[in-house]
């Protein structure tokens, strides 16, 4: 058996060859501890921040302030590109493209929100809303290729108006009362029913 001296030796010997490698392990551990817990904490600051620019934009929105939202919906896309506040603000800058007119912008913001989350609720809701910007700029076809995918079932009712919306449009008449009425049937229903009947009556055709 070794002498307490003999260990003592070793120990000694073994810290000349190894401690440096064990304190710098030891600090690089510490150092991965603290570089993740910045991460953490950098991450919830972004967070932070994005939504209050989130906040901003839909109060600028209600507020009929569109420069005000457009200026936050841009800080959302260069700054938190990689967060689900980007593809709220692509849908706010397509609305208010839709209401100056410029269907042409609003399509751009939608396919950059079709791409980027499809088949996903968000995705689900550009597309619909894709359509709609397509249709108002006479392209039916296309409209009808963007709804051409399955659908969740709590968008059917919306997206059967659309789609005969879509074939009135083309003078597909039957085809229209289809769609039209295949919304009717739809659960959960269409948000406006009456609205909804009244377009199956100016087809000509019965509920």
């Amino acid at each position: 058996m070794e002498t307490d001296e003999e260990q003592v030796e070793k120990l000694k010997k073994w810290w000349q060859e190894n401690g440096r490698s064990v304190v710098a392990g030891v600090i690089i551990g510490v150092g991965g501890l603290l570089g993740y817990r910045y991460w953490v904490d950098y991450q919830n600051q972004l967070a932070e921040q994005a939504s209050q620019h989130f906040d901003d934009m839909v109060e600028a929105l209600e507020a009929s302030r569109n420069d005000k939202a457009i200026t936050h919906a841009e800080s959302l896309l260069t700054e938190y590109a990689d967060t689900d506040y980007a593809t709220l603000a692509r849908l706010a800058l397509a609305r208010i493209h839709v209401e100056a007119g410029d269907f042409g912008k609003a399509g751009e913001q939608l396919q950059q929100v079709v791409g980027t989350v499809d088949n996903q609720p968000l995705g689900y809701l550009a597309r619909k809303r894709l359509a709609s910007v397509q249709l108002q700029m006479s392209n039916p076809d296309q409209a009808l290729s963007t709804l051409s995918i399955d659908f969740p079932d709590e968008f059917s009712a919306g997206i059967e108006e659309l789609k005969g919306d879509i074939y009135s449009e083309q003078g597909n008449i039957d085809e229209a009362g289809e769609a039209y009425r295949k919304a009717l049937r739809a659960t959960p229903g269409p948000v406006d029913r009456q609205f909804l009947q009244q377009k199956l009556d100016d087809l000509g055709l019965t509920g």
